[in-house]
């Protein structure tokens, strides 16, 4: 079975790798949903296959880095695309939910990107 949570996150970026008097280039923010995807087993005496409060306090205390922030300035983000957020929230919250099966960045209206590991 497939579980999955919906989180939201704001953040600043600028693509410093883009050429200069490009709009990307240029400090700007936008809003982000992201959607973790856990696999499991549905535990019998439970009834389901995790808390959701679980989850929320180890994936809330990885967004808490990175809301409201310039992400250009988090170890790790340098370029802050969609994908490179995606594999940034991977590799920290994989540890503390090794289940977890894929993780999706949207910018809301626009689009985004599907990891995996």
């Amino acid at each position: 079975m497939i579980l999955y949570k919906k989180y939201f996150f704001d953040g600043a970026h600028y693509m410093p790798n883009f050429p200069k008097g490009h709009p990307y280039r240029e400090i700007h923010g936008h809003s982000y949903e992201m959607v973790i995807h856990l696999e499991g087993k549905i535990k019998e005496n439970q009834g389901w296959i995790t808390d959701f409060d679980k989850i929320d306090k180890i994936v809330n205390s990885i967004i808490n880095i990175i809301d409201h922030k310039l992400l250009n300035d988090i170890e790790g983000l340098g370029i802050p695309t969609s994908e490179n957020i995606a594999i940034w929230f991977w590799n920290k919250l994989k540890p503390d939910l090794p289940n977890i099966q894929k993780i999706e960045i949207n910018r809301p209206r626009i689009g985004g990107c599907i990891y995996s590991g």
